[in-house]
């Protein structure tokens, strides 16, 4: 039956049904592809911006910290422990070390910490002073506070910051970053994760709250030195992702068959779509339960809704197939009704599938 052929309401029917499920399809991908693919490029700005000193700063670090003394600081990365997406944490080991020029009692060793780190283990390597040349270098063993992107997940990449920050104020010491002797080991292993790219850089931080020391004036400015080294990571493989939706495949399967069973072979197949309705909803569970409970809406929710929508299409289809052989008893249309829309929601339900993850991940 070609569309020509069709009477007046077979022809509005069809085409009332392609345009709705194309035209809320289409809008469900433009607005989920562009939020990942959106958050995805943000990444680079991100980058960059956590390696410098902020704008608003960095006058104040030039004119407060003209007379300071350089430290030269750099890091090697030995090994990453753990990475707890769960508990919002990473816990790293590395070696950090600090060379300067002038007074050897400055003992920076003693006098940093971890921003928003807890320092497992900190253990003294080497310490040289010879002459006006000083140098210290310690290994740390800290675990590190990260409130993780999980727009993402479970494609996610991530940027892991380590801040060395000094006790000293900004007129007294100064970070300069050893960019050329910085690095990380090169055997470095993460589960399920890729090492992209490496970098440091110097930073600073202004404190609006001088915790009630009496010898910092009210309106003194307490500014200090940091050197951050950064380190992005990216997921490995796909094998977290067909983890998460494995059993979405096999419902979306499932679901298309009835509808295939339904337009060839004239079986009214409703009933099996509530089990697979729910099979679908509780699917999300098992990324869920990998995440912190301030889940963000990302493609993990994403690729579930889609899956739901596709289903719910799928029964509608049903329900106006078996509308039409049942009100106007006729097999014919109702066929070839069923099968236009099972190959546009097969095909959508593939397009979904591969454009949702693709504008997700990062491909390096």
């Amino acid at each position: 039956m070609k569309l020509k052929e069709m009477k007046d309401w077979q022809k509005n029917k069809l085409l009332f049904s392609v345009i709705a499920i194309l035209v809320i399809a289409g809008i469900f991908l433009s607005f989920t592809c562009t939020s990942l693919y959106q958050d995805k490029a943000a990444e680079d700005g991100y980058w960059y911006d956590a390696l410098e000193v902020p704008e608003d700063l960095a006058h104040d670090v030039d004119e407060l910290g003209a007379d300071a003394t350089r430290v030269t600081v750099g890091t090697y990365i030995e090994n990453l422990k753990e990475i707890n997406l769960k508990a919002c944490n990473f816990r790293v080991v590395f070696l950090v070390w600090f060379r300067w020029e002038g007074d050897p009692e400055l003992d920076m060793m003693n006098n940093f910490r971890v921003y928003k780190g807890f320092m497992n283990k900190m253990e003294p390597v080497k310490e040289l002073h010879d002459g006006d040349l000083n140098y210290q270098l310690v290994r740390c063993d800290v675990t590190i506070t990260k409130n993780y992107w999980t727009i993402r997940f479970p494609l996610e990449s991530h940027q892991l910051r380590i801040y060395i920050e000094s006790d000293y104020m900004i007129n007294d010491v100064v970070f300069v970053p050893d960019i050329k002797d910085s690095g990380l080991n090169q055997n470095l292993g993460i589960s399920g994760f890729d090492v992209i790219r490496t970098a440091t850089g110097s930073y600073a931080i202004r404190y609006e709250n001088a915790h009630g020391d009496p010898e910092v004036p009210k309106d003194g400015v307490l500014i200090t030195s940091e050197h951050v080294t950064a380190m992005e990571i990216n997921r490995t493989d796909t094998g977290l992702y067909v983890k998460c939706f494995i059993a979405l495949v096999g419902t979306l399967t499932w679901v298309l068959i009835t509808l295939f069973i339904c337009t060839y072979h004239h079986v009214d197949p409703l009933a099996m779509i509530p089990a697979a309705l729910f099979g679908t909803v509780a699917n999300i569970m098992v990324g869920a339960n990998l995440l912190p409970d301030a889940l963000q809406m990302g493609l993990l929710e994403f690729v579930n809704l889609w899956g739901v929508m596709m289903i719910l299409m799928c029964a509608i289809v049903i329900i106006n197939i078996n509308r039409i052989r049942k009100k106007y008893e006729d097999r014919e249309f109702s066929q070839q009704y069923g099968r236009i829309l099972f190959y546009i929601i097969l095909g959508l339900t593939l397009a979904g599938n591969f454009l949702l993850p693709f504008c997700a991940y990062m491909l390096v």
